[in-house]
């Protein structure tokens, strides 16, 4: 049992590993009492290590140095002020409207049956100076994270007046995103003489890539934008931003791919600003649009454009995004905003149902996470949406991992882009440890191994950790489980609403609940400050995707650790074994005196079998906590339901008054379209010339946007050919039959 405590008393929890109760009965019980007397600590001397040292010296024992598995960001120039982006919801315009409960409060739910148990934590006067200096190294780690998190939650308290079609709103980073990050298809590269043709000459980048710049006075940029940087603390340009910024400022096209937490959104705001406050527009007009694949990393991108733009006088934004208010949404694009941030989905919605919303003038698309953008889950989206958008403009591709094939680009209708890619992503950070622990097959034990390892890594909750699974469901039933063991911890993937999304990313950025349960969503472009472990519960479907994940710690020159959980397929052999290489062929050449390791951890199986019991034996409670849940999510629905009734019958004519909203794509067809992308992608013709004539009209850029007559004109002369063929068809029979 876990040693109780007297009020006063002091406990040694250095050399104190919680562990799991020889008793069935309970779940183990982690808070202290008054009812044992426990060790004392003796009088902490100088020449002793610190308590943080011992601690971190205790989770790391079980490591494995001379690991053998068997297979058949240098300084950014940023100052301790700065405490990270701020991540705003919805703003509520009137604090006196009626607030209706829109969630539902999953650990109010858990800790009616029993769980949730606070953990053990025991502060002493002896201590406190310790943890006085790491919060000060804490902030200077903090300003390194160049686009940071921090959330507050915003109530809406009109959204409930929105119209049904307003719940059925298309969002396409919320289906599936773990089915859209596949790694199994073919590989396919391109030749030599195909990135000759369409990039420009590789000469231009590579003389990009030499510039080195030590302050951004040097890249002769504008006083308001120098200001901006100034204010946020940043003073030295990054390697991306040094080559990217002087070509992007020249209007030419990009396509560039670095290490994540490498300061790409800067790299592409700076000039986008410099360019609208050297020529700014005579009539109001959206001159640029920005992309991303999901809605955090969009409010995250909006964030860090205005503090940039914050100095320059008349610049205005504008938000495009899934789950925040519609109707807040639609009255900003009105006054057409210099700067749009959307998501594919809601920018297609506003363009067709917004009023006085046009694109006709844009002049500049941004992409970023732009080789997901490619992927088939946006296919049909950025087909519609570039054929919206004028086609002289000026596009900009950003990407942790910029691998898309040219056949892929053609359909943005790049013109001679530049291709940069700095520090290739084939790599994990020289300061990352990479920790793997074979499974082999104890799958069933995987819950109760995250319990004991998250228990031993970070006994007093103070370091934040993501935790990376496959599927939505298994994030959800985790943070069940762990709840019921005694651990808060927050979830992020596609099916929570947005307010859930931002609450999440808020509570682990301020340590509120120290581990972040996540699926593939978290993994691209968000930066939440100082984390210091990534989990792999579920292994990724590939190393591009591997990278990413662990590219959430280790960012900006700090250390970071990262477990993986491997299995016993060929897949997930593979990618330790590239992840071994990597390592290998990085401390061949040191990056600053730095180099990474790869390590086995050893896991006690028999303290994880104990834990496994206490989880099994709350199957029931887990199973039961599901299905309360999903009664009291029915009840928020009628209570939603019952105040849209209410206020159709108080603005019934306001209702019936607006213009009906139309939509791209409903669920069924989005659905549809995966399934016929995906079988598209596993057909192959059979004649070959056929094969390379279909690839020649696919890469066939289109010179105008065809209206309506002109489709009208293409079906006529299709259905003309078609009759004179079938027509040559039977006459050639007739005279055979006289033969």
């Amino acid at each position: 049992m876990v040693p109780k405590l007297k009020q006063g008393s002091k406990i040694d929890y250095l050399n104190f590993v919680p562990t799991i109760s020889d008793s069935e009965e309970d779940i183990p019980e982690l808070d202290v009492s008054d009812d044992e007397t426990v060790e004392k600590i003796p009088v902490k001397s100088k020449k002793k290590k610190s308590k943080a040292k011992q601690i971190e010296e205790k989770a790391h024992e079980d490591l494995n140095e001379n690991f053998n598995f068997n297979l058949d960001g240098d300084d950014l120039g940023t100052s301790s002020n700065f405490q990270g982006w701020d991540f705003l919801g919805d703003e509520k315009k009137d604090e006196n409207a009626e607030d209706i409960r829109k969630d539902v409060d999953l650990d109010k739910i858990i800790r009616r049956k029993g769980g949730l148990i606070q953990m053990a934590h025991v502060e002493s006067s002896e201590s406190e100076e310790e943890e006085e200096e790491e919060e000060e190294d804490d902030d200077d780690e903090l300003a390194m994270d160049g686009f940071g998190m921090g959330a507050t939650e915003q109530n809406d308290a009109n959204k409930n007046e929105s119209s049904d079609e307003e719940e059925k709103e298309e969002v396409v980073e919320e289906e599936s995103e773990e089915e859209e990050l596949s790694g199994d298809e073919e590989k396919e590269t391109d030749s030599a003489e195909a990135v000759a043709e369409y990039f420009a000459p590789e000469e231009e980048a590579e003389d990009a890539k030499k510039q080195t710049h030590t302050t951004f006075n040097t890249l002769n940029l504008s006083r308001p934008v120098l200001k901006g940087l100034s204010s946020l603390g940043f003073t030295k340009p990054s390697p991306i931003q040094s080559a990217t910024i002087p070509i992007a400022l020249l209007g030419k096209d990009i396509v560039a791919g670095a290490v994540t937490g490498s300061g790409k959104t800067a790299a592409f705001m700076i000039p986008i600003i410099e360019r609208l406050l050297y020529k700014p527009a005579k009539v109001a007009s959206t001159r640029v649009v920005i992309l991303t694949p999901t809605r955090e990393l969009a409010i995250q991108i909006s964030d860090v454009a205005k503090k940039i733009g914050h100095f320059v006088n008349g610049l205005t934004f504008g938000l495009a995004v899934g789950g925040l208010n519609l109707r807040q949404q639609e009255q900003i694009l009105k006054s057409r905003p210099d700067i749009v941030i959307a998501t594919p989905g809601r920018f297609i919605d506003h363009v067709r149902n917004s009023a006085s919303f046009s694109v006709d003038r844009v002049e500049i698309l941004v992409l970023d996470e732009a080789d997901r953008m490619l992927e088939e889950g946006f296919q049909d989206e950025l087909s519609e949406i570039m054929t919206l958008l004028p086609t002289r403009r000026q596009n900009l591709l950003f990407s942790a991992t910029m691998n898309s094939k040219i056949k892929q680009l053609v359909s943005l209708s790049l013109k001679k882009p530049v291709r940069i890619m700095i520090d290739p992503p084939k790599q994990a950070a020289d300061r990352l440890v990479q920790e793997f622990v074979r499974i082999r097959k104890r799958d069933h034990l995987k819950p109760a191994l995250l319990y004991n390892l998250i228990r031993k890594l970070d006994s007093t909750g103070q370091k934040r950790i993501v935790v990376f699974v496959s599927r939505k469901e298994v994030a959800h039933r985790l943070r069940i489980i762990l709840g019921l063991l005694g651990m808060g911890v927050a979830e992020l993937h596609g099916s929570l609403s947005q307010e859930q999304r931002l609450d999440s990313v808020n509570k682990f950025k301020s340590l509120d609940v120290p581990v972040l349960i996540c699926t593939d969503l978290a993994s691209r472009g968000l930066d939440i400050p100082k984390i210091e472990i990534v989990i792999n519960y579920d292994m990724p479907k590939s190393y591009e995707i591997y990278l990413h994940r662990v590219g959430r710690t280790a960012r900006a020159g700090r250390e970071g650790r990262s477990v993986t959980f491997v299995g016993e397929s060929s897949q997930e052999r593979a990618i330790v074994r590239d992840a071994i290489k990597s390592v290998e062929d990085t401390n061949k050449v040191p990056k600053n005196g730095h180099t990474g390791r790869a390590l086995g951890r050893n896991v006690d199986w028999n303290q994880v079998e104990e834990t496994n019991k206490v989880v099994e034996k709350n199957i029931d409670t887990v199973d039961d906590i599901l299905v309360e849940e999903k009664q009291e999510k029915e009840i928020i629905r009628a209570e939603m339901q019952l105040k849209k009734g209410q206020n159709m019958l108080k603005y019934k004519d306001e209702i019936q008054s607006r213009p009906r909203r139309t939509w791209f794509q409903t669920e069924s067809e989005k659905k549809n379209s995966k399934v016929i992308g995906a079988l598209a992608k596993t057909k192959k013709t059979a004649n070959s010339k056929k094969r390379k004539r279909e690839e020649e009209l696919e890469s066939m850029p289109r010179s105008y946007k065809k209206t309506q007559s002109d489709r009208k004109t293409d079906q006529e002369r299709t259905m003309k050919k078609m009759k004179s063929s079938m027509g040559k068809g039977k006459g050639k029979g007739k005279k055979g039959g006289r033969r």
